[in-house]
């Protein structure tokens, strides 16, 4: 499983239906999950030992493309597969400088180059107490098993990065105060399983969509428009908006140790989310009401 793309808890009800619906619930419960801060970096890069020729490389998510895969050996390499984005390019060509040449692959998010204190690499804001003394600030998160690039399987929570000229961001985070409520609102969203009609998952993929857009025009789900919308009962996004509740509830407790100070614009927030991994699978806990919004409107300079 390549690092792509998570999900949010709430929408394994739009695409696994009832079975997702349950599994996310436990998922929700489980108690020995292992969590990370998600930092609102960009772009990905990833970097590593390729294991199917021993050279190290660095690059985007583009390095596990299955038709046209850009791995980057050397800056010349760079310049080919990336100089049509001169700041992508320019990001790429001090890592392949600068991060640790260990054996295996990873993955992270750049957050800036070193020398200020503030960083915008995306949406949020990042302020730290002093200015970085390191030549890149990153923020690593995966690793990746494998004997080829392509059927690479990946291990969240990747925190043992260590380079004398990268300052890397401590992505530790762990509960440290949950809620009495949680198990008993838990259960409750288990009985009122039964009292809702799932979509399939191409239904589920659409109503995915009308979610995204009452998020971006900063519409509350009320579940009476979604049915609406959407043709589905009101109960299907009564037990979304409940989920979406407990998901809250849950980040509330949870605890992270880098001193840093997160920004929208001028307004103080939270990290973007984190991402959490149990039996139950790995999924992302993010505030979308607070995050998701900004994320669809922000312009994404570091693509120019």
């Amino acid at each position: 499983m390549i690092n792509k793309h998570l999900e949010h808890p709430e929408d394994s009800i739009l695409n696994q239906g009832k079975e997702g619906a349950l599994s996310i619930l436990n998922f929700l419960k489980d108690k020995s999950s292992e969590l990370s801060v998600k930092y609102d970096g960009a772009p990905a890069v990833v970097w590593g030992i390729n294991p199917e020729n021993n050279k190290f490389f660095v690059g985007t998510k583009s390095v596990f493309n299955k038709v046209k895969i850009k791995i980057n050996y050397t800056h010349y390499d760079i310049e080919v597969h990336h100089g049509h984005t001169p700041n992508v390019a320019s990001i790429l060509h001090l890592c392949l400088e600068k991060l640790p040449r260990v054996k295996g692959v990873y993955q992270g998010d750049f957050i800036g180059f070193g020398g200020g204190s503030v960083y915008t690499p995306n949406t949020i804001t990042y302020s730290f107490p002093d200015n970085v003394e390191e030549d890149i600030v990153f923020a690593s998160h995966t690793s990746y098993h494998g004997d080829t690039i392509k059927d690479m399987i990946a291990s969240f929570n990747y925190k043992d990065a260590v380079a004398e000229e990268v300052k890397f961001l401590s992505t530790d985070a762990k509960i440290t105060r949950r809620d009495i409520k949680l198990d008993l609102l838990i259960s409750l969203a288990k009985t009122s399983v039964r009292f809702v009609k799932f979509p399939d998952k191409k239904e589920g993929e659409v109503i995915k969509t009308i979610v995204n857009k009452f998020i971006r025009e900063q519409r509350e789900l009320n579940p009476s428009d979604l049915a609406k919308e959407t043709g589905f009962h009101a109960n299907l996004f009564y037990l979304y908006n409940f989920v979406r509740e407990i998901k809250l509830i849950l980040m509330s407790g949870i605890e992270t140790f880098e001193d840093v100070q997160c920004y929208i614009g001028d307004t103080e927030c939270s990290h973007e989310g984190y991402v959490m991994s149990n039996d139950y699978g790995t999924y992302k806990l993010v505030n979308r009401k607070q995050f998701s919004y900004a994320n669809f409107t922000v312009k994404q300079d570091w693509k120019r």
